[in-house]
């Protein structure tokens, strides 16, 4: 599996600056937030980008995060995604993060509610694939729908089309109730991308993004993901993603130290 930053972990900080560290420290892969790709592109241009990366030797592991809307109005994201994709493909990335953005409507059904949520995947995937990238569809842990990576999965079986896949987060997944268990059942084909992410010890229906910590300083079964994940056949990005205030705050070069330095040492063991 690759290493790889999330620039939601380095929070207003310059995204030229998050893809020299990752160079400095060893990150094999960045994971983009498309507010810092605005900034950047609203005085510097993709190729420059490009560049950057090439001559810092990390990967475009994907850009993130699209609204998955099955319920109600996509049409914004769908166009965010037709924008995104070819920005993405030139980048050397391919994945588009979609995470789930809405509830069901009341009174709907689940297996309902799934065939309206494959409909949606389908057009997101759609327009992905127009130029040459996969959607991720990620699950938010305690959402009341599409909760688990196994009903994103549903999702994307439903959905028939070989564009769309799922994502799989620690935190999230924890949030869940799923463990690794849980995690080795899935088919690590469609597994697309990882968040790796460690935890507070709080209960989980009471944790939020915010008690986020770096890999190996919490209580999350990290080393069981790991073991499910190499056990499926999953090769790709571990991505960090922390929303954590107080790491925001730290020097940026201390967070990216930081973030590869622990996942370097939950990967070892």
């Amino acid at each position: 599996m690759l290493t790889c930053l999330n620039t939601a972990t380095t929070r207003g900080k310059p995204l030229a600056d998050d893809i020299r560290l990752c160079g400095r420290y060893g990150f094999e892969g960045i994971e983009i937030d498309t507010g810092k790709l605005d900034e950047f592109l609203a005085h510097r241009t993709v190729s420059e980008l490009r560049g950057l990366l090439d001559d810092c030797a990390v990967q475009c592991a994907g850009l993130m995060a699209f609204a998955f809307r099955p319920f109600g109005d996509r049409e914004e994201q769908l166009e965010r995604i037709r924008r995104y994709g070819p920005i993405c493909r030139e980048l050397g990335g391919e994945i588009l993060l979609s995470f789930i953005a809405e509830p069901p409507p009341e009174g709907l059904g689940r297996e309902e509610a799934i065939d309206r949520a494959a409909v949606a995947a389908v057009a997101y995937a759609a327009a992905a694939q127009a130029s040459g990238c996969r959607v991720a569809l990620e699950p938010i842990g305690g959402a009341s729908f599409m909760a688990t990576p196994a009903e994103a999965l549903a999702i994307v079986e439903a959905a028939a089309h070989p564009a769309p896949g799922i994502m799989v987060d620690t935190f999230h997944s924890w949030k869940s109730g799923v463990g690794p268990e849980a995690v080795a059942q899935l088919p690590g084909e469609r597994v697309l991308i990882v968040h790796i992410n460690d935890a507070e010890d709080l209960p989980p229906e009471q944790s939020t993004d915010a008690n986020r910590l770096y890999p190996g300083l919490g209580v999350l079964p990290l080393h069981g993901y790991l073991d499910a994940l190499r056990g499926i056949g999953y090769d790709g990005f571990l991505s960090v993603e922390i929303f954590r205030p107080e790491y925001w705050a730290e020097e940026h070069a201390t967070i990216i130290r930081r973030a590869k330095e622990q996942l370097d040492s939950v990967m070892k063991r």
